[in-house]
């Protein structure tokens, strides 16, 4: 349940800046189960990368133009740490981000 709500909120956060559908990228890299998020919103500048994914920040691009706490990020960063994950935020060339989530690497008995 927390993964998919992760998942969720990283498409909700995309639809609401983007306005357009985002991509969704399921697969795997190095072994660990990937799942990416990849809109052509206004996306994030570099230095604000880590402070958007703390609790209530919103950049004020985003307070003028959309609704929300700033809780989406803080809380996909939390629930993908608990798994033992990590939670990246990257730039996209030509406009956008990529939000991805890869999760601990799964070994088989």
């Amino acid at each position: 349940q927390a993964l998919r709500r992760a998942i969720t909120n990283l498409i909700e956060n995309a639809l609401r800046y983007a306005g357009a559908p985002p991509e969704l990228e399921i697969g795997s890299d190095q072994g660990r189960p990937t799942i990416r998020v990849l809109d052509r919103g206004p996306g994030i500048p570099e230095a604000d990368i880590e402070r958007v994914k703390r609790p209530f920040t919103r950049l004020e691009s985003a307070r003028s133009n959309t609704k929300g706490s700033g809780l989406g990020l803080a809380i996909v960063d939390r629930i993908v740490r608990g798994q033992n994950g990590e939670f990246r935020l990257t730039p996209r060339q030509g406009g956008g981000l990529t939000a991805s989530i890869h999760l601990r690497a799964t070994t088989k008995a």
